[in-house]
C-alpha cells in the first residue's frame, strides 16, 4: 500500500501554513497597510478642510470686531453696537457665534460678551502673543475660537484681546462618523478581499497540487511515468519540465545501475564458475603433472582477468564517486605514449606486429600523466589484442591550433558501424562469440571515456570491418 503525503520513507511531513494562505495573507498585510495609509490621509484631508472651513468663518467673524473696536485715552469704544445684536450672538439654538472682549494687562479682565455666553466664559490664553485658532469648550461642549490682539494706538503693546468662538459638536460628529465608515469599510474590504485572494491564489496553485499528487505516485516501479505539462508557458510549466527531465535523468542513472549491477555480477561469476569448476575436475582422480600446470595456468589467468575487472571497476567507482580529481600539469605526449608502448612490447613480439610512432613536432599538452597513460594503455592493449598477427600498429601526434591529435590505428577486426555508439558502455564488447579467445571485461573504453572527460579531453573512433579501428584524442596543447 502507497505511504500518503503525511509519511514517506519513515519520515513524517507535518503540513504547515499553504502557499494559498500565506499568499493570501501577504496580500491582506500590503493592501491593509496601503489602505490604512489612504483612509488616514483622506481622514486628515477632511479634518483639515472642515477646521479650515471654520477658522476662515472665525476669521470674518472677528475681524468685524476688531474692525469696530477703537483704543481712546478713555479705553476701549465699540463704534458699532449692532454686531452685538445679531441673533447668533444672543441665541444659542441658531448657530451660535460666542464672542468676547478681554482688557489687556497685570490683571485681565472681561470687558464685554455677548448674551448667549450667559455665565459662561471663553477660555482665555494669556501666554499667545499674537492670533491664534485653538479648540477649547464652554460648559462642557467643545467649540473651536479664535484670539485676536488690538493694539494700543501708537502701537506700543496690546490693549485688548477679542475671542470668537463656534460650536464644534457637529462637525466633530461628521468627522467621528467618518472615522467610523472607514473603519468598518477597512474591515469589510479586508476580509472580503482574503477570501477572494485565497480563493484566486488556490485556482492558481491547484496545478502545483496537480503536480504534487503525479510526483507522490512515481517510485522506482513507474519511473517512466511523467507530469503532464500545463498548456501556458509559465512557471508551472518550468517546473513542470524540470521535474520531467530530473526523473530522466533518474531513470537513466536506475537503468544503468541496474545493467552495471548485472553486467558486474555476470563478469565476476564467469571466472570464479571456471575456476572452481577446473579444481572440482583436478581433484576427483589423480592426474599427469602436465596436466595439472595446464589447468592451474587457466586458473591463474581466470583470477587475474577477474583482478584486473575488480581494479577497473573500482577505478570507475571512484571516478564516479567524484572523490578523485585530475592533476593538470604539462606533460610530452609522445614520452607517455613510448612508456605506454614499452610495457606493451611483450604482447607485440607475440602478435608480430609492426609498430610506429610519428610526431611532427613537440607535442606538450595540459592534462593528467598517470590517467592519460591509462587512458592509452587501454587503446594500445586493444589495439594489440584485436590486430591480426604480422599487422601494424601506428601512433600519430600532430599538432593544430590549440589541441594536440593523438590517433592509434590498427589493423584489427574493424567494428560493425552499428555498434560503434555503444563502444563505451560498460561491459559492452562487439560479439561475444567472436571475441570468446580474446580476454576483456568490456570495461577499458568506458574507462577511457570517463578519464576523457574528466580532463577535458575528446575521444573520437572510427572503424571498417575487416581493415582497422583508429581511436583519436583531442588534448589540449600546452
Amino acid at each position: 500500500m502507497r505511504k500518503n503525503s503525511g509519511e514517506k520513507d519513515g519520515l513524517r511531513f507535518r503540513r504547515g501554513t499553504s502557499i494559498r494562505d500565506r499568499l493570501a495573507g501577504l496580500y491582506l498585510v500590503v493592501t491593509a497597510s496601503l489602505m490604512v495609509m489612504v483612509f488616514v490621509l483622506v481622514y486628515v484631508l477632511v479634518e483639515h478642510e472642515v477646521y479650515r472651513h471654520i477658522d476662515e468663518e472665525l476669521d470674518e467673524e472677528v475681524g468685524e470686531f476688531v474692525g469696530s473696536l477703537r483704543v481712546t485715552e478713555n479705553g476701549l469704544l465699540f463704534e458699532d453696537q449692532t454686531e452685538w445684536m445679531e441673533r447668533s450672538h444672543i441665541t444659542v439654538d441658531f448657530y451660535p457665534k460666542f464672542v468676547q472682549v478681554v482688557v489687556a494687562g497685570a490683571s485681565p479682565e472681561i470687558m464685554k460678551k455677548s448674551f448667549n455666553l450667559f455665565s459662561d466664559t471663553l477660555c482665555y490664553n494669556p501666554v499667545l502673543e499674537k492670533a491664534a485658532f485653538y479648540n477649547s469648550a464652554i460648559g462642557g461642549a467643545a467649540v473651536r475660537q479664535v484670539q485676536v490682539p488690538v493694539f494700543q494706538g501708537d502701537g506700543s503693546g496690546v490693549a485688548a484681546w477679542v475671542l470668537v468662538a463656534v460650536p464644534l459638536e457637529e462637525s466633530l460628529f461628521v468627522l467621528h462618523d467618518l472615522r467610523i465608515a472607514l473603519f468598518f469599510s477597512l474591515a469589510v474590504v479586508l476580509l472580503t478581499l482574503f477570501f477572494v485572494t485565497r480563493f484566486l491564489a488556490g485556482k492558481s496553485i491547484d496545478p502545483i497540487e496537480q503536480v504534487i499528487e503525479t510526483a507522490e505516485t512515481i517510485t522506482r516501479e513507474n519511473l517512466d511515468e511523467r507530469i503532464v505539462l500545463p498548456s501556458r508557458k509559465d512557471e508551472l510549466y518550468r517546473l513542470s519540465f524540470t521535474i520531467n527531465s530530473l526523473l530522466d535523468r533518474l531513470q537513466d542513472a536506475y537503468v544503468r545501475e541496474k545493467q552495471f549491477t548485472s553486467d558486474a555480477s555476470h563478469e565476476l561469476k564467469t571466472p570464479l564458475t571456471s575456476v572452481m569448476g577446473t579444481l572440482e575436475v583436478l581433484i576427483r582422480k589423480p592426474r599427469d603433472p602436465g596436466y595439472y600446470e595446464a589447468r592451474i595456468g587457466f586458473c591463474i589467468n581466470e583470477l587475474k582477468r577477474m583482478s584486473g575487472l575488480i581494479e577497473q571497476l573500482l577505478l570507475l567507482a571512484r571516478y564516479d564517486a567524484g572523490s578523485f580529481r585530475p592533476d593538470i600539469e604539462v606533460v610530452d605526449a609522445e614520452q607517455i605514449v613510448e612508456k605506454v608502448l614499452a610495457r606493451a612490447e611483450d604482447l607485440v613480439r607475440q602478435q608480430q606486429l609492426q609498430v610506429s610512432i610519428r610526431s611532427k613536432k613537440e607535442v606538450l599538452v595540459r592534462a593528467d600523466a598517470s590517467m592519460l597513460g591509462v587512458m592509452l594503455d587501454n587503446i594500445v592493449s586493444n589495439a594489440v589484442k584485436y590486430s591480426r598477427k604480422g599487422g601494424h600498429i601506428d601512433v600519430e601526434l600532430e599538432r593544430r591550433g590549440g589541441s594536440v591529435f593523438c590517433s592509434v590505428t590498427d589493423s584489427g577486426t574493424g567494428i560493425p558501424p552499428e555498434k560503434i555508439e555503444r563502444l563505451f558502455e560498460r561491459f559492452y564488447r562487439v560479439d561475444e562469440s567472436r571475441n570468446s579467445q580474446i580476454s576483456g571485461t568490456g570495461l577499458g573504453l568506458a574507462l577511457v571515456k570517463k578519464l576523457a572527460d574528466m580532463q577535458h579531453i575528446t575521444v573520437g573512433l572510427s572503424s571498417v570491418e575487416h581493415v582497422g579501428t583508429v581511436v583519436t584524442f583531442e588534448i589540449p596543447a600546452a
